[in-house]
């Protein structure tokens, strides 16, 4: 059959399948569907010719299991998709899966936190597997100036004893397979310093003043004989947010967990006061202070070559805008009057200059602190993880008097 002239049928899309990490506030608590709708209306207007597909309903598979992700990359799986955002912890394993390949470039006039980038990056073949996206690091918050300055395990233990209040100490959860390792592998570097923390990277051997900064830290938790912090109160899936509610009520003198805590901090804080009475800093996990960043980047499937890498790159390119990250973490998504920052930290430095960022009272303190961060390890861990958490919840749980 002819075509009448001057009709040509119209082109068809690229379609781009991505899941997005989701393990961050669900700001608007819709399951991220106005933030998900947004991004795709904005990006397919900039881009008619791409059709996104964010977080496709075929998507089962676990964020953190790089067999399962690399098949899907590579077609193998029940559910394809060409990128995922997704931990660097397991970029060596993701790579070493042949289910991702290289970026051909980084997003273009962006300024990246160093250790995002080197989080991304294969040492061995010194490539950049990952666009860097979201970096997170320990924090401890609490309503005292002390707290707040304190730089070391001890320091910290002794504030929150200064404050002699009737409430336990500290709320936090420790536990989980990829929690208690990367507490300890931070609390190794701050006690050792950054450069060498690849080799705290297993099962052979722990170091013994490391261990004794973490029993300390998880001895302010200690209330009337019980341990809520590595006892498996707080791992529970329904008190995920618990220990945040209970130092929002004022119920603990203090948390620590990763900066989006923040979210359900001020999400449960009693009326009247205001968010200037949080304090927030760098979590001394040891006798020293050295901040280590985690980081969640875009990983590029093996099949996404041609048309789909130029959707793929555009998308990347959009998402590491300042200002698509400025709505998205100022909580654009939510119903004006209720919105609440997610307080994730971008990987991008650039964005802390954003207007609304730096008008915030926690950000530009989230941009200091975290400015000299350097990066998880990005192999490894995957396979000794639990190993890990195993042998140091033991640890964690032995009557201080009978510790080393």
């Amino acid at each position: 059959m002819s075509l009448i002239l001057g009709c040509a049928p119209p082109q068809e899309k690229t379609v781009l399948r991505v899941p997005l990490y989701p393990y961050i506030p669900d700001a608007a608590g819709d399951k991220f569907n106005a933030m998900l709708a947004r991004i795709e209306t904005e990006f397919e207007k900039a881009n008619p010719d791409v059709d996104l597909v964010l977080n496709p309903s075929c998507f089962k598979d676990d964020f953190y299991e790089p067999a399962q992700i690399a098949s899907s990359l590579k077609g193998e799986g029940e559910c394809g998709y060409d990128v995922i955002e997704t931990d660097t912890t397991i970029l060596g394993e993701l790579v070493a899966a042949g289910g991702v390949r290289p970026w051909p470039q980084l997003p273009k006039n962006i300024d990246w936190h160093p250790s995002g980038i080197a989080a991304s990056t294969h040492a061995e073949q010194n490539t950049v597997y990952g666009v860097p996206h979201w970096l997170c690091t320990h924090f401890v918050m609490s309503r005292d100036e002390s707290v707040r300055q304190a730089r070391t395990t001890s320091a910290l233990v002794q504030a929150l004893e200064d404050r002699n209040t009737a409430v336990p100490d500290m709320a936090f959860n420790m536990l989980g397979s990829w929690n208690l390792p990367s507490l300890y592998l931070d609390a190794w570097a701050d006690a050792n310093g950054l450069e060498g923390v690849r080799s705290a990277v297993t099962t052979s051997s722990y170091d013994p003043e490391v261990l004794q900064s973490l029993r300390a830290f998880a001895g302010t938790c200690e209330s009337s004989g019980s341990n809520p912090c590595v006892d498996g109160t707080y791992d529970l899936e329904e008190n995920a947010d618990l220990p945040a509610r209970l130092f929002a009520e004022n119920k603990v003198d203090a948390t620590a967990g990763y900066s989006e805590r923040l979210h359900a901090i001020l999400k449960s804080l009693p009326a009247g006061e205001s968010p200037s009475a949080i304090k927030i800093s760098s979590a001394p996990l040891a006798e020293g202070s050295r901040t280590i960043l985690f980081t969640d980047s875009y990983f590029l499937g093996v099949r996404c070559t041609g048309e789909c890498e130029q959707a793929a790159l555009a998308f990347v390119q959009y998402m590491s805008q300042a200002s698509t990250y400025e709505w998205i973490l100022m909580s654009e998504d939510a119903p004006e009057g209720s919105r609440v920052p997610r307080y994730l930290l971008p990987a991008a430095l650039d964005v802390y200059e954003a207007p609304r960022l730096r008008a915030d009272p926690f950000y530009p303190t989230l941009a200091e602190e975290t400015r000299n961060g350097g990066p998880f390890p990005n192999s490894g861990l995957y396979g000794i993880r639990k190993q890990m958490r195993d042998t140091l919840q033991e640890e964690l749980n032995r009557p201080r008097s009978a510790a080393p």
